[in-house]
């Protein structure tokens, strides 16, 4: 955890200095907007009352009349300047660049010809004509402006050499967040058609909608589909952020599971996705109507859905979360970054370029570190599959297994004996004078000659037989007819001849054997009847020794 935590200290100064750099790169002009509302039909004129304070939206929709104030610049036509403003909704737009010489120059913005003007990050930009006068000043006549945060916002002046590099950063920016989350949504697609972990298939709904979001915010969508308006192009803003969130959420619950996501949670999560969703589609289909309270409304569930959040790292708290320290760590710049724009689109923060670009930088923070956090999920969870085995297998063991010999106990061994087809040999093994050596040396001793024999029985079986203490000082071994040269009946006898024993107490077995099938149970009853018939011929024998017996009878075999 502390070489993540170093690794993304050093990703974010890496962000913030390269955002520095650029930052102190764009020498951009900056201006002074002041803002006078139109009635209808009216034209600017010399005597309009401009407002150049800050909060422009308190003018509500309508037409307006915009002065840009700056400091007198010429615009040289090697690398002439630059009018770049921030896309909002509105209509058309009449810009008239003012010089000193008196002369001007204008340029018509049509909504149906929008997509001409803007670039990537959804900024419009207007070549400033050049003359040999410096540019004074800019008028600008906007019509059915939204007004929901301003008319004009983010107005700025560079050369057309500054702007090229600021939009060629950015071109990267956004190449590298495309590549950075197509690999995502194949890296986890893939997982999921193997593995089929549904937090795998939410987090690549998310990544899908961040993309499908990405397209139409940065204005690439208006590039590649030319019919496509830029108040549509924010219709689909809202959508696709909104789905964006309900993804997420549906993410952190699959992810955390039912430990974290009570009923309880989930059903305020549910209704939380809901209205976000609901908001979004009644602003895509209802704005501009009422386009002020849609908006905020759509940003108070925005807000909402931040605020669960919280409950949320509360609950994977209290239910000890393995990955939560991680998991704050990957979210952290995202949900700041929201943060943020809630609190813009709040009217609470002013606009600043960076924060409408920004979701790039933090959602590859993000995507990078959330990598690592589903590949830490998944370790957890196929650690707690093979643990869950282990004691699955362990729990199968003690089940099927005798407690004192570790051999398995009868019920076990006739489960796995009936249904072979092949021909075994079946040992019925019979400890001598077992009571004798109960009464002489005592019982713990009695149960250390029962280990030693089962002992000195696993060490002569081969593999694929079967092993079972059947009760008492009574053993049997289930050999594969094709393997009983590797199992000899003289070979047990003399295995446990020599075992050592407790007090050096001298232990025989004797041994009935048979040849057969056990492909039924009652095949299995006849194998066992007739053994114990050639054991009852050994131990009258004289003990010590092996008797095979046939459908016939028994006969001494060692």
């Amino acid at each position: 955890m502390a070489s993540i935590r170093i690794l993304f200290l050093r990703l974010c100064a890496a962000l913030l200095i390269a955002i520095g750099a650029n930052g102190a790169a764009y020498a951009d002009i900056p201006l002074h907007t002041c803002v006078a509302p139109l009635v209808a039909g009216e034209r600017v004129t010399a005597d309009a009352q401009y407002d150049c304070g800050p909060a422009q939206n308190r003018f509500g929709t309508g037409d307006f009349a915009v002065q840009l104030h700056f400091s007198p610049v010429r615009s040289d036509s090697a690398d002439p300047l630059m009018l770049r403003t921030s896309s909002v909704w509105q209509g058309d737009e009449t810009i008239v660049f003012r010089y000193a010489d008196g002369g001007t120059a204008q340029t018509d913005f049509a909504y149906a010809n929008s997509r001409h003007f803007i670039t990537i990050g959804a900024i419009f930009e207007f070549p400033v004509p050049v003359r040999a006068a410096p540019l004074t000043g800019i008028d600008i006549t906007v019509k059915d402006s939204a007004n929901w945060r301003g008319v004009v916002i983010g107005a700025n002046l560079m050369t057309a050499s500054e702007s090229y590099r600021l939009q060629s950063w950015l071109v990267a920016l956004y190449a590298g967040f495309g590549g950075l989350s197509l690999a995502l949504l194949t890296y986890n697609l893939a997982l999921w058609s193997v593995l089929r972990h549904r937090f795998q298939l939410s987090y690549a709904a998310m990544v899908s909608a961040l993309m499908a979001y990405t397209f139409t915010s940065s204005s690439i969508a208006m590039l590649v589909i030319p019919p496509l308006a830029n108040n549509d192009r924010l219709r689909l803003n809202y959508v696709f952020l909104a789905l964006a969130e309900v993804a997420a959420i549906k993410f952190m619950a699959d992810f955390f599971g039912d430990q974290v996501f009570g009923r309880r949670l989930r059903r305020v999560a549910t209704a939380v996705c809901g209205l976000a969703v609901v908001s979004s589609l009644a602003f895509a289909l209802l704005a501009p109507w009422q386009g002020f309270w849609l908006d905020r409304l759509y940003f108070v569930f925005g807000a909402i859905a931040l605020l669960l959040v919280l409950p949320i790292i509360y609950a994977a708290w209290r239910a000890r979360a393995h990955n939560l320290g991680l998991f704050i760590l990957a979210w952290s710049a995202p949900v700041g970054l929201t943060i943020a724009r809630v609190a813009y689109g709040m009217g609470l923060l002013d606009y600043s370029f960076w924060l409408d670009n920004g979701n790039l930088i933090a959602l590859s923070v993000e995507s990078l570190l959330s990598t690592m956090l589903i590949v830490s999920r998944l370790r957890d969870i196929y650690s707690e599959r093979d643990e869950a085995k282990a004691s699955e297998q362990s729990a199968l063991r003690l089940a099927n297994s005798d407690p004192l010999t570790g051999l398995l106990n009868r019920r076990a061994f006739i489960d796995n004996a009936i249904g072979r087809t092949e021909p075994h040999r079946l040992f019925l093994i019979d400890i001598d004078h077992f009571k004798a050596i109960n009464d002489r040396i005592g019982h713990d001793a009695g149960d250390d000659v029962l280990r030693e024999v089962s002992q000195a029985i696993q060490e002569c079986r081969p593999d694929d037989s079967l092993a079972v203490r059947l009760g008492g000082e009574e053993f049997a071994l289930l050999v594969p007819l094709r393997l009983q040269s590797q199992c000899p009946p003289e070979r047990l006898l003399a295995a446990i001849r020599k075992r050592a024993m407790p007090m050096n107490w001298q232990v025989t077995v004797s041994v009935g054997f048979v040849d057969g099938r056990v492909t039924t149970e009652e095949d299995w009853r006849r194998l066992y009847r007739l053994a114990d018939t050639a054991l009852y011929r050994a131990k009258a024998d004289g003990r010590d020794r092996a008797c095979r017996a046939t459908d016939f009878g028994a006969t001494k075999a060692a």
